[in-house]
């Protein structure tokens, strides 16, 4: 049974309430979220999933919730266009309460939790119309809970929705309660601090650097001549590692490598599994290809920044490097720390800024990246234990993320730690990849990653 919620859409004149205007990369992120709707798929969409082992405490999460509106009233706001102004702005009055929806499962298990949760990523949520984060509260049969907050990542990137579910589950030490409008213009200080030549040759070799990745075109599940009609239905398929072998995935990472971080061990193994499910008819050039988030380290300590404080740097693999595993992830691990020296993600924040300014090429540079330039969409969002072992007076089971796919790429990947074990999740568009396909690419990855 389900508690459905709709709330109209809020009509507050020009300058009224609280207002905050995107920033670069808030707008880039906008035209993906728009792209992908018009494409038929829900939007630019993350899930936080937090598995309970029981019944949380639902007065005081609404209590929480009601907290949370009043102290950030940009959670509950529109995305608007100033008339006069060529900026959009998130507008709201303040002191609106986030509403919670609540859904009685009729199976327990992960399986009927993440039906659920792909109907609930399946559904177009425009940003002009909907809050845009969501609350949502899954009741199982067996006596236990999941808290699910989807986001849209015009508001909000991935880093700060782990803050916003530490700040939902008790308020920062010594909180007064005072109303946070975070106003200040990070993306466009941070760009500026840098001298003009070193921006123009970031921008030189951010071009390069992603005209030399898509070309030849991405390898992928999804064959883009055959995507039916337009449809947004989606699946989640999802697998952990046991302690142990992630144990052992990390500390081989840390010879084949020489850092921890499982990023790029993952990707290798996700694209020496795209190698064999993905249709052999290639291009003789065709690349393995995913985007890296990067965080440009300007967020604070006391909270989430509602604002996307990210960039994006292109990593790709040929054919032919995926047979050596260990060869392939240092060959990958040195292309990323290439990308950084030579500031292709500063570049590549410059690249948004241009194409900002000028959105009809924005648009089908957007639209043509993200239907063919990828192999998968992909993000590694490292360990999750800073959440804690409680959630709202309930003991936390697991923690992981779920995120938007669309055709003809098909597939989407994301992966988290939480106490010791690796979560690996993958959505699926069924337009162009079936669940079938995703399960099987999924166990692939996690045979690889053990096999280390």
């Amino acid at each position: 049974m389900s508690t459905a919620y709709e709330r109209p859409a809020l009509d507050v004149p020009p300058g009224a309430g609280f207002r905050l205007r995107l920033n670069e990369t808030d707008l880039a992120i906008r035209s993906v979220d728009r792209a992908l709707r018009v494409f038929g798929f829900s939007g630019f969409e993350t899930q936080a999933l937090v598995w309970l082992d029981g019944r949380l405490d639902a007065a005081r999460l609404r209590a929480s919730l009601a907290r949370l509106g009043r102290r950030h009233p940009i959670v509950t706001s529109r995305l608007r266009e100033i008339e006069g102004e060529s900026r959009r702005f998130w507008i709201g009055g303040d002191g609106d309460e986030c509403q919670l929806h609540e859904t009685t499962l009729a199976d327990s298990g992960e399986r009927a939790v993440l039906d659920e949760a792909g109907l609930m990523l399946s559904v177009p949520r425009d940003p002009r119309e909907h809050d845009p984060i969501r609350f949502h509260l899954l009741h199982a049969p067996d006596g236990r809970d999941v808290f699910l907050m989807q986001y849209n990542h015009t508001l909000l990137d991935n880093n700060a929705a782990l803050l916003l579910l530490r700040e939902i589950d008790g308020p920062p030490a010594g909180d007064d309660g005072e109303v946070r409008q975070d106003g200040q213009a990070l993306v466009r200080a941070y760009l500026k601090r840098h001298p003009r030549e070193k921006r123009r040759e970031a921008l030189q070799r951010g071009i390069q650097s992603w005209a030399q990745s898509t070309r030849g075109g991405a390898v992928m599940l999804g064959k883009p001549a055959d995507v039916p009609a337009r449809t947004g239905e989606l699946r989640i398929v999802a697998r952990s590692l046991s302690e142990a072998a992630s144990g052992g995935l990390r500390d081989w990472s840390v010879r084949a490598c020489g850092f921890p971080s499982l990023s790029m061990a993952v990707l290798g193994s996700a694209f020496r599994a795209l190698d064999r499910l993905a249709p052999r008819e290639r291009g003789p050039r065709a690349k393995f290809l995913a985007g890296i988030g990067l965080d440009l380290g300007l967020r604070g300590k006391d909270g989430p920044i509602f604002q996307n404080l990210m960039s994006l740097v292109p990593i790709h693999a040929r054919a032919e490097e995926l047979t050596d595993r260990t060869a392939l992830v240092q060959q990958l691990s040195g292309q990323l720390r290439e990308h950084l020296a030579q500031g292709v993600d500063l570049g590549m924040l410059l690249m948004t800024a241009l194409f900002n300014r000028r959105p009809r090429y924005s648009e089908s540079f957007v639209e043509h990246g993200l239907r063919y330039s990828y192999s998968l969409w992909y993000a590694y969002f490292g360990a999750l234990d800073r959440l804690g072992t409680e959630f709202c007076g309930a003991c936390i089971d697991n923690v992981y993320y779920t995120g938007p796919s669309w055709s003809p790429i098909g597939l989407t990947l994301l992966v988290n730690q939480y106490r010791g074990k690796l979560q690996l999740q993958a959505t699926c568009a069924l337009a162009s990849v079936s669940q079938s396909l995703a399960e099987e690419f999924l166990q692939l990855v996690a045979e690889d990653l053990e096999a280390g």
